[in-house]
């Protein structure tokens, strides 16, 4: 009796281990929590792999196969195919310039970041587009330059006899980093696992329900690409119908979109345009010659160029300046446009980073997308494959001289696609505005604030006496050291250096420094509010406060009613304007052309010079207290057109009042700030400008200016919730 073989087990899938890896990364991360952190190292490492090849293979893949075709078939390619290229990517850059429609009115605000006083650098675009020394672009992943000079090697390469040698070397050498790549991409469901893992177990559960924005426009807007743009654009212009295109290519986009890789169907979908030529010109006819020869250019040639789905990713950009509150401008439009175009050659792992470095977005939002991309690139992959069936067979037509160009049918096309496209993009937005609102949350973060480090033994008054026991005039250090007690002022509602937090506890940069030094001099604190810098002379001048503990700006103003310290950080002139009128106020020569406009700013001289000098025009707005500055920023309609503040103080009252944003106009201006003591008082000053030395040399002021200032708090916070912890309770 023969026996027999037993079955071969059938071998998962790659593209089924990504998904895989995607849902025991999610699973990991929802059970672990943050203990699972560290796995972001992997990811990290498999995001480096994935760019090892890149630059190398677009040179290679450009070079080859626009080095392989004759004069005439570049031509062809170059003035009909190339027409068609660029019509989709021109409907591609639309629909990504017009999906913030989809974005809700969600209110967003941040800490503040030392992005916001970095000068931006003027986009050099010879350097970006003409690679004068490509050895440099190559080293600096200028993206751009290399493809520029890629397509010239490529096109120079056809007019140069005895070429077979080198091209063979070139395929050799695409094949080769087509091994290497797929050798990468066996990692593919690890490093998915590692960098899903680290995002749920330590993303916020507020930035997890934003994200979910992006994926539903991007989603959407492939899906009317796929399924309606290209093909109603393809039947437009030849004499194909709707259907049939569908009906045809139904089985390759299919697979393509299980596998997420369109490559792998190239072959099927030139055997299957092909047919559906053959079936255009009668039931038992062959596609000519002519056909054949363009679908076999036409197809392969298409790959190396971006498509649509790579195309569409460029709204991650514009989506994460809307995430983090800081949207891209409509003037930097044509900037995402071109030079996200040119950068796609490379591909998103390219692309993004360089984007989002270029537009001064933070770097963190390139791992968000590599989380997200892993389900959106699956309907990305779906639009790619349309995108070079569409070249394809609009290309042939249009080399044979069949494309119909009728303008009422074309504009018709034109038409249902743009009402299409805005109608779904205003319903996402409708949906998540009215429907599914994420509530704003960083106000609460910043009222939940606790001191960094141990407080010293104190206590916090909450008003003045009229008069209250003054300390003496005489040696403040020396009284200090004998009674171990220090009386220091503070401002009241001072963001983020002094106030109150949800707790009624007094925290802040200020304060937090109060109880460092205290802690040099083993000295409890008497914490005495005052209501203004010229409340807070008096009170210092008259011996009742040893301290004031409200950075000021060093100025010499100030020296002829305190004795100033030492700068503690230095810190830009920032303006607190409504978002939607932020743009109106980017550059100082801007906002003085704005004429008679509104400062809010308190009444010290200091700060009222500087407006006289850089705004003569201003009006000023004078508010007594931080209590007013609640009541400014609250009225409506407003008082003042913009509120001078230092930028730091400036971010934290628009996390308290997110439809403001904070300005730090061009050229930034920097300056000093320390804190007072009273004049005449030199020993205490000295002790506390030896103190401040030492806080700056060993870290202490880096580390209190990140957690006040710049809302570095997750080590701080506790630990988010995990499955393990809080329902098992398996640790701490």
């Amino acid at each position: 009796m023969q026996e027999t073989a037993p079955a071969q087990r059938r071998r998962i899938g790659i593209a089924t281990q990504v998904f895989i890896g995607l849902g025991l990364g999610i699973l990991v991360g929802l059970f672990f929590g943050e203990k699972v952190a560290f796995l972001q190292i992997g990811g990290d490492i498999f995001i480096a792999l994935l760019q090892i090849t890149v630059i190398p293979y677009v040179v290679v893949a450009l070079i080859a196969s626009l080095g392989q075709l004759t004069l005439e078939q570049a031509k062809a390619l170059g003035f009909k195919a190339g027409a068609v290229l660029l019509t989709l990517w021109a409907i591609g850059l639309l629909v990504v310039l017009a999906s913030p429609l989809a974005f809700p009115d969600w209110p967003s605000a941040s800490f503040f970041s030392a992005s916001q006083i970095e000068e931006a650098a003027a986009v050099d675009f010879i350097g970006l587009y003409v690679p004068a020394n490509i050895f440099a672009s190559l080293a600096n992943a200028i993206v751009p330059a290399i493809v520029v000079f890629s397509i010239l090697f490529g096109v120079a390469l056809i007019g140069v006899r005895n070429k077979s040698g080198f091209l063979s070397t070139l395929a050799t050498v695409g094949d080769t980093l087509m091994t290497m790549t797929g050798f990468i991409a066996r990692l593919a469901p690890y490093g998915v696992f590692a960098i899903t893992a680290a995002a749920a177990g330590t993303i916020d559960v507020a930035d997890l329900a934003r994200l979910q924005v992006y994926i539903v426009i991007y989603v959407a807007m492939a899906l009317i690409l796929s399924l309606w743009v290209i093909p109603a654009l393809i039947a437009s212009l030849t004499p194909l119908s709707y259907g049939s295109v569908l009906r045809t290519f139904r089985g390759p986009l299919l697979t393509a979109f299980a596998t997420g890789n369109v490559l792998i169907v190239l072959p099927m979908l030139a055997a299957d345009a092909r047919e559906l030529l053959a079936k255009t010109a009668g039931a038992d006819a062959k596609p000519t010659p002519e056909e054949e020869c363009a679908i076999g250019i036409l197809v392969p040639a298409a790959f190396p160029f971006p498509n649509l789905g790579l195309l569409l990713s460029l709204l991650f950009v514009l989506f994460g300046g809307w995430f983090v509150g800081s949207s891209v401008d409509l003037s930097d439009y044509p900037l995402v446009a071109i030079a996200g175009l040119a950068s796609l050659f490379g591909g998103t792992i390219l692309a993004l980073p360089f984007l989002l470095d270029l537009l001064r977005l933070p770097a963190d939002l390139f791992q968000m997308f590599v989380t997200v991309d892993v389900i959106s690139s699956r309907f990305g992959t779906l639009l790619a494959g349309m995108h070079i069936i569409a070249i394809a067979l609009i290309g042939t037509y249009a080399l044979e001289g069949l494309v119909r160009l009728q303008p009422l049918r074309l504009l018709r096309f034109a038409a249902v696609s743009l009402l299409l496209i805005v109608a779904v993009l205003l319903g996402i937005r409708a949906f998540y505005t009215y429907v599914f609102v994420v509530p704003f949350t960083k106000d609460q973060v910043l009222a939940s604030l606790q001191l960094l480090g141990e407080a010293q033994p104190h206590t916090v008054h909450r008003e003045m006496p009229l008069e209250p026991a003054a300390p003496g005039t005489e040696d403040s250090l020396t009284r200090m050291r004998e009674t171990r007690v220090l009386h220091a002022c503070y401002q009241r509602s001072d963001y983020p250096s002094s106030f109150f937090n949800q707790d009624g506890e007094l925290v802040g940069f200020d304060v937090e420094m109060t109880h460092r030094f205290a802690r040099h001099l083993d000295a409890r604190i008497e914490f005495w509010p005052v209501d203004s810098v010229s409340d807070a002379e008096r009170r210092v001048n008259a011996g009742y406060c040893d301290l004031f503990m409200s950075l000021l700006p060093i100025v010499p103003e100030m020296t002829l009613h305190f004795a100033m310290t030492t700068p503690v950080l230095n810190s830009a002139v920032g303006l607190v304007v409504e978002d939607h009128r932020r743009r109106a106020f980017r550059t100082w020569e801007a906002i003085r052309d704005l004429g008679e406009i509104r400062i809010a700013t308190s009444d010290h001289g200091a700060t009222l010079r500087f407006l006289r000098e850089n705004l003569p025009q201003a009006q000023p707005v004078i508010f007594a207290d931080n209590e007013e500055i609640d009541a400014l920023l609250g009225a409506d309609p407003l008082a003042f057109d913009a509120l001078l503040m230092s930028a730091e103080e400036g971010a934290a009252w628009t996390i308290r009042h997110p439809r403001f944003n904070l300005v730090t106009p061009s050229p930034i201006l920097l300056g000093p700030f320390g804190y007072a003591v009273r004049q005449g008082d030199t020993a205490l000053l000295t002790f506390f400008n030896a103190w401040l030395s030492n806080a700056r040399g060993d870290g202490t002021v880096d580390a209190l200016y990140r957690y006040w200032m710049l809302g570095e708090i997750a080590h701080t916070r506790p630990p988010r919730w995990s499955i393990a912890r809080d329902v098992f309770g398996w640790f701490e």
